[in-house]
């Protein structure tokens, strides 16, 4: 844990610092978003592989494979936006939490 003592000898951030520390937990987040909606995507795929005929049914039609796949990256991409598993939330408060802990010495 971060005494007072040791956060007033810290220099202080500058705009640059402080503009890419923003910069860095936004990344942050659109990184856990993307995460999370592979997750949900690749449940889409292996519900619809393993469901009888997929989502359109059981009658098989040419290009219905494409549609199906851009809709079901649709819904996760519209699953993580929303933090349907809130996998993003955890991601993004664990990787905070871990950098706002002082460095521990290997000694």
């Amino acid at each position: 844990m971060e005494t007072p003592a040791i956060r007033a000898l810290r220099p202080p951030l500058t705009s640059a610092a402080s503009a890419q520390a923003g910069s860095s937990k936004e990344s942050l987040a659109q990184a856990a978003e993307e995460f999370e909606a592979m997750f949900a995507g690749m449940l889409l795929r292996m519900a619809r592989e393993s469901s009888e005929g997929g989502w359109l049914g059981s009658g098989e039609q040419a290009g219905a494979d494409g549609i199906v796949e851009f809709a079901e990256q649709h819904i996760a991409r519209t699953m993580a936006k929303q933090g349907v598993f809130g996998i993003q939330q955890t991601i993004t408060q664990a990787m905070q939490e871990k950098s706002a802990q002082p460095a521990r010495s290997t000694r």
